[in-house]
Order: C-alpha cells, then sequence, then structure tokens
C-alpha cells in the first residue's frame, strides 16, 4: 500500500482569517521535516502562487528536503477556487518561480467543479487532488468516487483525498483533531486502507498560530479541538502506517507509475 502526504501550503487559517505566515517560520518547518525524514515520508506541497514570494526561505527548505510542489490556486479564493484566472495566474508564479508549470493542482478546500476539470486540461495539468468524496464541502461530493478516476472529456487524473469506511471519514489531519484520534485508530489499524492513501493536512494542524485568534465562530470552537495535538497524532499516524508496511512516496510518482503502465 502506499501513502502520499499532502501538504496545502497557504497563509495561515487561509480564507478564514487575515493572511499570517507564522506557520511557515523555519524553526516550525524543520520540526515538521525531522519528523518526516524518521519515516522516510516524502511530501507532496501544494502551494497558493502570490504566496511563493512571502517566504522563499521555508520554499527552500521544503526544497531541500525533497518535497514535491504543485499548485493550489494563486490567492486561495473561496469564491472562485478553480476560475481560469486562479489557474493561469498561479502557474505563471509557479513557472517563475520553479522554472517548470505544476502538474498537479488542488483547488482551495477541494472545491472543484467540472469546468474547473476542463480548465486544468485545457492549460496542460496532468492530475488533480481536489476531491473530498465525502460530505465536505457539500454533501452532494458524496457522488464522487473515493477511487482515482478521469473527470468525464478530460485527460486529467482525479487522485480524490482518502476517506476511511461507509461514513467515508475524510483521512486528514483537521479531521483528526476534529472527531478525535479514538475514531480514525481502529478504521487505520484493522480495515483494508485506500489505494494509493492520500493524506491531507496544512500548517495551521500542526500548531497553534496566532491567526487562530482572528477566525470567527464556529471556525475557532472546530480548530479549538485537539489543539496541542496536532504533530503528536501525525507522528502517530505515520508509525501506524509504518507497522502496515506502507510505502510513502508522492502524488506525481502515483501518476508517473499509472502513465507508464498505460
Amino acid at each position: 500500500m502506499r501513502a502520499c502526504l499532502t501538504l496545502d501550503l497557504e497563509p495561515d487559517h487561509a480564507g478564514r482569517a487575515l493572511p499570517r505566515y507564522d506557520g511557515w517560520e523555519p524553526a516550525r518547518v524543520r520540526e515538521l521535516l525531522a519528523l518526516l525524514s524518521r519515516y522516510g515520508a516524502p511530501l507532496t506541497i501544494f502551494v497558493v502562487g502570490e504566496s511563493l514570494a512571502a517566504r522563499p526561505q521555508t520554499i527552500e527548505l521544503f526544497e531541500s528536503a525533497g518535497a514535491e510542489f504543485q499548485l493550489h490556486s494563486h490567492t486561495h479564493d473561496l469564491a472562485h477556487p478553480d476560475s481560469l484566472d486562479e489557474i493561469r495566474r498561479g502557474k505563471q508564479e509557479f513557472t517563475r518561480v520553479f522554472g517548470h508549470a505544476p502538474a498537479g493542482y488542488r483547488a482551495p478546500e477541494g472545491r472543484i467543479s467540472p469546468e474547473g476539470w476542463r480548465r486544468l486540461d485545457a492549460e496542460g495539468f496532468s492530475f488533480d487532488s481536489s476531491i473530498f468524496p465525502s460530505f465536505w464541502p457539500r454533501p452532494r461530493y458524496l457522488r464522487f468516487s473515493p477511487e482515482p478516476f478521469r473527470p468525464a472529456g478530460t485527460r486529467l487524473l482525479e487522485l480524490p483525498i482518502s476517506t476511511l469506511s461507509r461514513a467515508r471519514l475524510i483521512c486528514s489531519l483537521s479531521w483528526f483533531k476534529l472527531l478525535g484520534w479514538g475514531v480514525y485508530r481502529p478504521l487505520l489499524e484493522k480495515r483494508a486502507l485506500p489505494e494509493p492513501l492520500v493524506f491531507d493536512m496544512h500548517l495551521h494542524d500542526l500548531w497553534r498560530l496566532p491567526a487562530f485568534d482572528a477566525l470567527p465562530q464556529p471556525w475557532r470552537s472546530m480548530y479549538s479541538r485537539n489543539q496541542q495535538q496536532g504533530l503528536p497524532m501525525l507522528e502517530s499516524f505515520l508509525e501506524l502506517l509504518k507497522k502496515r508496511g506502507a510505502t510513502f512516496t508522492t502524488l506525481g510518482s502515483v501518476v508517473g507509475e499509472r502513465a507508464a503502465v498505460a
């Protein structure tokens, strides 16, 4: 079983609080990278285009650790998560910084649409990893397959964020903290896991950051759950996957392997 750890690299609590970058501080990032290094777990990072210039030292830290970068829109605009403007401007900034266009995309809060998929396909993206095939961000997303699929009329591969059990509980650090590790641990220990397992997290899931105080209700209540347990829960998750024999890889590698077989 392959496990892909993905990080949405964006301003702290993006779209829900005023932009801050306390979670991007090098000391915090080194703490995360040290944990991932102990388990040989690379990151696939979906970065907000306009944030690339905010903390170049942090980008370099992730690059030096071998992280794979993809695009997470240009401004993290929740009202226009997959507009052509968000996609093109983000792609332009990404290409300026990294010297090549992104292959993958993730819409803010997973809010991708059929039109967004077609735009990504026309702009040369090879994959998307936006869909939460669950009750979030809208109950209608339950109609999407939890397995990788190609959206109709595109060459694009969609790699959904994984869900667990018939209840389709989302496999992300935000949801681990909200519902509790006691809910997720038995599902991860005893049941068949998705292939590949796509896990999602944010820097604000790992630490209590100053932007938390600016969150409106009910977001402050939601993020107050297990507030100091982000890193410990992530380590427990990595340890459990290691015991189950998981191989850690990137989304780009999964897409490349599928393309080679095809």
